[in-house]
């Protein structure tokens, strides 16, 4: 596959998450009564579902395997926050500049981190014990 398909649907994976991640949060604390914490975690959770298993078999076309791409890809999302987390903190808190100049910088860097990870380590062909565990079949 084609780098700009993979980038284009990576893209779309990621706003359709966005979206679920969003209106699951509004659902369980309007409609649900969660607290506002608990909402977010619901819809995170919701969101990072979804990501796996479209980034896995839609942007990237593999073969999930979960025991070996589930951890793989919740590293990768917990590299994210903590790569969302640094440069808040370095922008916004050491270096005094707005929020929203911190969160352009966050929107921007956090993708490609995230894209990287998962083309090059997260969803790449895997071997030896992990190959025998049960996959879920993509396109072909």
């Amino acid at each position: 596959m084609r780098l700009a398909t993979q980038i284009a649907r990576f893209a779309g994976v990621g706003a359709l998450a966005t979206l679920t991640h969003v209106a699951v949060a509004i659902v369980c604390e309007a409609m649900l009564g969660f607290a506002p914490q608990a909402a977010n975690l619901a819809g995170f959770a919701a969101a990072v579902s979804l990501s796996y298993f479209g980034q896995g078999r839609f942007t990237f076309d593999t073969q999930l395997r979960h025991n070996w791409h589930a951890p793989r890809f919740l590293a990768s999302a917990l590299f994210g926050l903590a790569i969302s987390s640094g440069l808040t903190q370095v922008i916004v808190v050491w270096l005094g500049a707005p929020f929203w100049a911190g969160m352009a910088v966050v929107a921007a860097a956090v993708p490609v981190a995230t894209f990287v990870m998962c083309k090059f380590w997260v969803f790449q062909p895997i071997s030896g014990a992990a190959r025998k565990a049960p996959a879920i079949h993509s396109r072909s």
